[in-house]
């Protein structure tokens, strides 16, 4: 009996101590989760606060305190929401890191909090907060910001909040009439009463389904152009005539035509009469000189601010630091290409698996490449360069380049807006980098469950699509130069050649003229003999 209570008791010690280490697990978990997000949503919250317009038009002046909590409400959500497309992006580059300190240092005590059960679990809060930013706070703050009261009810922040909420409502009961109709056509098995009112577990996963898959297909569009917009921007920082020549005398030539332009206009505004003027296009009023001048100073000034920049870099910088740039760029596109080709490859010949869901994940058990840490350290490149190069070709499309953010000069709905294509963008960069094959590392929580992902033809279709356009874009921008001197060359060789040819011809043409001509009486007097003989 006493052997029997011993082991009991050594028993529900284990326990005990597995009870608590389950319980200092869980606690250390949700502090570095707080931790992480408290200074996610500093940093953003200081980010917008540099955007933002300090005295806007849509709520200044302030007829009622309404107006001021409207405008904070809306700021801290899309704080929040820049926070979470933040932390989306950057879910692959920490999971992979992590994954690679563990298989290098499996027994060290530093490392102990970083486990598989902490990277679940930001997998799973990413997803839930994205949802919530994409689908409540950015559309309660735009409908907050436009929200005036129900008419006939006395103007303050509750009715306001009313009627947001009331259009919120009505506007999620549309889009899940909507998403009823999708599931119906897409997916016939489910059409069943159970799953009709199933909204938490299968419509509102469908529904980030589908915007993830719309987010899929915006970077295969904002990817290539921003390739094409930073090969232009630093091509023509490389191949511009200040780049290898000294900027002191353009510098004082500026600053002699600030100066000439800046005394015109100050002779102009005062009435004086300028002499040696060149003849305007605006016509003969002194309000057109006078803009005509303002704005050639303007240029003046920017000109002369431009060349002080590039003085201030010093040369070591503008004769190494661009073309450094320029390979990088060559560089890390040529990789992201082979990696895509390479996995269309292993994906045609049946090698690789479609990104699916892998329910169970150990970290640090092997290292996902080839190359160690430096196959992270590439993969970490390409997927911040990936995400880079998606938001300056956002905002090179003619449509969004409107809603670019500028410093201290951005709306609340322009902000809205732009934090609602961030999260778009952000959440759906690791879904992208798993379809392309960047990366080895699954898809953890809901994001391995979207739907699309097992689909063989959309997956070969992405990677088919984006390679196309990254090669296609690559070639035009880096052999643009090259295509045009050899095209300019051919061009003059082939007019060349058409104007000697023009010439035999026409030599050959006036010589068999003249030969004609010469035998031309003879054949046409002999019938005139025999007739009159």
């Amino acid at each position: 009996m006493e052997g029997y209570d011993l082991y009991e008791g050594e028993e529900l010690l284990s326990e005990v101590d597995l009870k608590e280490k389950e319980f200092h697990g869980m606690v250390r978990e949700v502090v570095i989760l707080c931790l992480i997000s408290i200074i996610l949503y500093i940093g953003s919250f200081a980010f917008l606060g540099l955007l933002r317009r300090d005295k806007d038009e849509e709520f200044l002046p302030y007829t009622d305190n309404s107006d001021l909590w409207v405008y904070k409400i809306s700021l801290w959500c899309c704080s929040f929401s820049l926070a979470v497309s933040v932390g989306a992006a950057l879910l692959l580059p920490i999971s992979t890191i992590s994954n690679e300190i563990l298989h290098r240092y499996p027994r060290s005590w530093y490392v102990k909090w970083l486990n598989s059960s902490l990277i679940h679990g930001i997998w799973n809060l990413i997803f839930t907060l994205t949802n919530v930013a994409l689908f409540l706070l950015l559309p309660f703050a735009y409908l907050f910001c436009e929200s005036e009261g129900f008419t006939g009810a006395r103007r303050g922040l509750i009715n306001r909040a009313k009627e947001t909420l009331v259009t919120l409502l009505l506007l999620s009961v549309v889009v899940l009439g909507i998403m009823y109709i999708l599931a119906a056509f897409i997916d016939r098995d489910q059409a069943t009463m159970d799953q009709l009112f199933n909204v938490y577990s299968y419509y509102l996963p469908f529904l980030y389904s589908c915007v993830s898959f719309l987010g899929v297909l915006l970077l295969l569009v904002c990817t290539p152009l921003g390739f094409v917009r930073l090969f232009t921007l630093v091509g023509d920082l490389v191949t511009r005539p200040q780049f290898m020549r000294d900027l002191n005398e353009d510098y004082n030539v500026a600053l002699m035509e600030e100066a000439a332009f800046k005394k015109k206009f100050g002779a102009e505004k005062l009435g004086g009469r300028l002499v040696n003027m060149a003849p305007v296009a605006f016509g003969p009023g002194e309000n057109d000189m006078l803009q005509y001048l303002e704005r050639r100073w303007v240029e003046a000034v920017d000109k002369r601010e431009g060349i002080e920049k590039a003085r201030s870099r010093g040369v070591l910088a503008r004769r190494l630091g661009w073309p450094t740039a320029m390979l990088t760029l060559i560089a890390l596109t040529g990789i992201s290409l082979y990696l895509v080709a390479a996995n269309m490859m292993l994906l045609a010949a049946g090698w690789r698996s479609l990104p699916s869901n892998t329910a169970t994940i150990d970290l640090g058990t092997s290292s996902l490449s080839t190359l160690g840490v430096l196959g992270v350290a590439i993969e970490v490149l390409i997927i911040g360069y990936l995400l880079i190069t998606s938001i300056v070709g956002l905002y090179s499309i003619p449509t969004f380049n409107k809603l670019l953010p500028k410093k201290s000069d951005t709306s609340m709905t322009h902000l809205i807006l732009n934090c609602a294509l961030f999260v778009i963008l952000s959440s759906a960069l690791p879904l992208l980098v798993k379809v392309l094959g960047i990366t080895n590392f699954d898809l953890l929580g809901n994001f391995g469950r979207i739907r699309w992902l097992g689909n063989y033809f959309i997956i070969f279709a992405v990677n088919f699509l984006f390679g196309g356009a990254a090669a296609v874009c690559l070639f035009n921008k880096v052999t643009h130069r090259a295509q045009v001197e050899i095209w300019r060359r051919l061009t003059n060789f082939l007019g060349g050649l058409k104007q000697n040819v023009t010439q035999k011809l026409g030599l050959w043409g006036k010589s068999w003229g003249l030969t004609f001509s010469q035998k031309l009486p003879n054949v046409v007097s002999s019938p005139v003999r025999i007739k009159a003989e």
